[in-house]
């Protein structure tokens, strides 16, 4: 790996320059909460605002590499330049196409934060040390149990996207770590806090996962339980990995060629966590199952009624809530009132658990008509 330069500040700046094509939740955990622009919207401008830009883009289209080296030109001094290729027969091809737009080095897909991590080092960059984030953060409850529950979040994009394993203890570290930050923080500030700071994939994971552990904490449900389920939250998406960012937020409705591919995802995820982890079937179940509805018209299996596990029905209800709750560039976010009563109106058509409902409003404090929500 050649390096032309080597970075002299001690926290230099670091930009994503991506295209839709090649962007995935698995990408995104690479990137962690670094900047990012689309290729399409490169300029010198924003590529001088970058000591190190990291380049994510599809090199077989002449397209992105002539706005590249356009923006580059205008340069007097362009950034260091890392460049992410694929493997096999096209590497030493895009190898060279990196080379030519000024490469200082490449890392080959799919990214995963120990590589990039890896090439940066080479050329004397590191990352801010998880220390001196805390302190810049501040001491907040919520801070450890986010950070925590966004690293295996991205840790489990990353293992699924390489065949690699996943890490088991540190998965049950995280879903403590989050028992104890949503109980701690309560729901809306940890809610808060996550829309604050990530996005897309990675926020609605978060979203889903902090009402799952609000409604564990809030029922009679037993240590080991909470335990389970607050995994199987954090895990329920994995299977979206590798699914294009171009579909998963999409502003305009999905076509049926795009839907069957999100459709794969709960499969795509159970079988990776039955292949490559210890985990027992009542915690993948959940990850499996989490669209079905009681109506049997949900997917990937069409479930119906009884067959739907209370794991699972909880974790339905807690997903829908977290899509409702989180704004997205083609909609706005619904209040945790607003979210629940459109829940109730699933439930009245019979295809969530009321019971279900209710508990999540009285894990949030939020009353339902018609008296107690206890």
């Amino acid at each position: 790996m050649a390096t032309a330069r080597v970075l002299p500040v001690a926290e230099p700046t670091i930009l994503f320059v991506g295209a839709p094509s090649q962007v995935t939740p698995a990408a995104e955990s690479a990137r962690e909460t670094r900047a990012a622009i689309d290729i399409a919207a490169v300029t010198a401008e924003a590529l001088a605002t970058a000591d190190l830009v990291v380049v994510d883009i599809d090199l077989a289209d002449a397209g992105s590499r002539e706005r590249l080296r356009t923006a580059l030109a205008r340069m007097k001094r362009p950034p260091l330049l890392v460049f992410a290729v694929d493997r096999g027969a096209h590497f030493h091809l895009q190898q060279t196409q990196a080379n030519a737009l000024g490469a200082s080095a490449v890392i080959r897909r799919p990214l995963n934060r120990d590589g990039i991590d890896e090439a940066l080092a080479e050329l004397g960059v590191h990352r801010l040390p998880e220390a001196r984030r805390e302190r810049r953060s501040g001491p907040r409850p919520e801070l450890k149990s986010i950070a925590a529950a966004h690293h295996l979040i991205g840790a489990s994009f990353t293992a699924l996207s390489t065949g690699g394993r996943l890490d088991m203890e540190e998965a049950a570290a995280a879903s403590r770590d989050l028992l104890a930050g949503v109980g701690q923080s309560g729901l809306h500030a940890w809610l808060d806090t996550v829309r604050a700071h990530h996005a897309g994939t990675f926020q609605h994971c978060l979203l889903v996962t902090g009402a799952v552990v609000a409604y564990v904490n809030h029922a009679d449900v037993s240590p080991e339980a909470r335990t389970e389920l607050a995994l199987s939250a954090l895990l329920h998406d994995i299977g979206k990995a590798e699914i294009p960012n171009a579909i998963l937020d999409k502003p305009s409705a999905l076509t049926p060629a795009e839907f069957a591919i999100v459709q794969r995802h709960p499969r795509i995820g159970a079988d990776y966590l039955r292949q490559h982890t210890g985990l027992s079937a009542s915690i993948i179940e959940p990850v499996l199952h989490h669209h079905e509805f009681l109506d049997g018209s949900g997917y990937p299996d069409r479930l119906k009624g009884a067959e739907i596990s209370p794991a699972t029905r909880i974790m339905t209800v807690c997903d829908i809530y977290g899509a409702l709750v989180e704004a997205r560039a083609y909609k706005s976010a619904n209040t945790p009132a607003e979210a629940l009563y459109v829940l109730i109106g699933m439930a009245q058509k019979g295809k969530v658990d009321f019971a279900v409902v209710r508990r999540l409003a009285a894990a949030l404090g939020v009353a339902l008509p018609g008296g107690s929500i206890a």
